[in-house]
């Protein structure tokens, strides 16, 4: 009987096939429609000779400001760092922000460390996997070999970095870095991860354990810091650094200039991680954390409370209204972004182009489900606008500086020497110079309630400004573990 049944199962799925098949009289007819209405040929014109969202783009939601009763911004608001990876140099403002004196931080410097941790990290997560006898196709392990490298990362993986490296000002190590600099390094490491990948499965098959992987594991680790210092150069172990306006100068390692400077005034103890996942999988006030989400051997995994978009938003007000800047994982890459520096929902109006809505036909936690959302980027918000019942608006980002970099020899608002013998890459960049930044005025992103609802994942706040029950859930409550490949675990570029 079953065989009966797969046997007409067989020879009924073609037909069933045959029947969504295209064919001309469908293509036809479909023409005939479309062409009927005036306003299709319109629509068609308009969006060949431009970009179809440009041309869905509402002319009178173009206007960034919204009428509000109060506003609150930093009073010691700095230009945005443009030059790395937006996970890292959102960090590192917020670091800049609490620092009585500004300058700009090393993103490169970072960089080198996210690197040469992150290989360390995947090494390690293989032999743990063959350990647990996880199959060479298993969703793991075949994460890990797609995204060994990667330039993205997360806010526990920049504390990871930080609190166990330091930071540098931008002129003492690779002050002219890019990211187009990593993109060659990338692709060698890759390479190696995936050949080193292979020798580790091979030597396990033929053990029979995983007795003798760790130390595979440190031969391949010094080819690799092999690779990074050549490519990157050697960040400096000590440099020299006065402010401007300052006659001594002081000698600094990382560790002691964050130290000196930011950590008596910014805690990244005291910051707490909450997130904003609707699906009926996920609990509110509960504890989630990503495997296999870090870049460091013992460092922090990435992990939340999840929280209501209202609690939120209610904790981000309070915030900004106390002075204190929100760090902020949100997803960018959507329909409504375009170059617009103004983020809502109502900015576009694609009936009226294409005759059906785009974008808002599946809420938030449904497009969490299908793909059709995800966490992608870091921003820092700096500003909020409220109504007259003290409802949030309008939150802001941090003013962008443009790429526009004057050097000169005189007149220097600071000095600097590297002090590491044998640093290659530094020496030539690190020389007595002035950096002025031309910045746009008003050049921020704002970012109305409406899309922040729908689009925003994951804020780091001070846990002074978290109410207290949320305070007690997230340092209470046991931790659900997501697989690497949850949405809510995506890589922020």
């Amino acid at each position: 009987m079953s065989k009966l049944f797969q046997h007409n199962q067989i020879n009924e799925s073609p037909k069933n096939a045959a029947s969504l098949t295209l064919d001309n009289s469908q293509f036809a007819s479909w023409r005939s429609q479309f062409y009927s209405l005036p306003l299709n040929r319109l629509a068609q014109n308009v969006c060949t000779a431009s970009d179809p969202i440009k041309a869905c783009l509402r002319q009178d939601a173009k206007t960034v400001a919204i009428p509000g009763k109060v506003r609150h911004e930093l009073d010691n608001a700095i230009k945005a760092t443009v030059d790395g990876p937006n996970w890292l140099c959102t960090g590192l403002d917020l670091l800049r922000l609490a620092m009585k004196k500004d300058c700009e931080l090393s993103v490169a410097y970072l960089i080198y460390w996210h690197k040469l941790e992150r290989c360390n990290y995947v090494l390690n997560s293989v032999i743990e996997l063959l350990a647990q006898c996880e199959p060479l196709d298993g969703r793991t392990f075949q994460y890990l070999m797609k995204h060994t490298v990667p330039d993205g990362g997360n806010w526990q993986m920049f504390v990871n970095l930080v609190q166990k490296y330091g930071i540098m000002p931008k002129m003492c190590y690779l002050a002219s870095w890019s990211s187009s600099r990593t993109l060659h390094l990338n692709k060698m490491l890759r390479s190696k991860l995936h050949e080193f990948s292979s020798q580790l499965h091979a030597q396990f098959t033929f053990d029979g354990d995983a007795s003798n992987l760790p130390s595979m594991h440190m031969l391949m680790m010094e080819e690799l810091y092999k690779i990074i210092n050549i490519c990157l150069g050697t960040p400096p172990l000590q440099f020299k650094w006065n402010f401007k306006n300052e006659d001594n100068v002081k000698s600094f390692t990382p560790m002691s200039f964050y130290q000196r400077l930011v950590a008596p005034f910014y805690s990244l103890d005291a910051q707490i991680c909450l997130g904003h996942d609707p699906r009926l999988s996920s609990s509110y006030h509960r504890n989630y954390r990503i495997a296999y989400s870090s870049n460091m051997i013992d460092g922090l995994q990435q992990s939340y409370n999840n929280q209501p978009m209202d609690v939120l938003l209610e904790i981000m007000v309070s915030s900004l209204s106390a002075g204190s800047a929100v760090w902020l994982a949100c997803d960018l890459h959507t329909i409504f972004n375009g170059k617009s520096e103004i983020l809502s929902l109502d900015m576009h109006n694609f009936e009226q182009v294409f005759g059906m809505p785009l974008g808002m036909e599946l809420n938030k936690a449904q497009r969490l489900v299908y793909k059709g959302t995800r966490r992608n980027t870091a921003l820092l918000l700096t500003e909020v606008t409220l109504d007259a019942l003290q409802q949030p608006l309008q939150f802001r980002t941090i003013a962008k500086a443009t790429e526009s970099v004057k050097k000169t020899q005189s007149h220097s608002s600071f000095q600097l020497t590297a002090m590491a013998d044998g640093d290659v890459g530094s020496e030539a960049e690190t020389q007595t110079e002035s950096v002025k930044r031309k910045t746009a005025k008003g050049n921020r992103t704002a970012l109305n309630v409406d899309w922040l609802r729908e689009y925003a994942f994951e804020i780091v706040i001070d846990s002074r400004f978290v109410p207290p029950g949320v305070l007690h859930a997230a340092k209470t409550q046991p931790r659900v573990e997501l697989p690497i490949w949850d949405p809510m675990g995506a890589l922020l570029s």
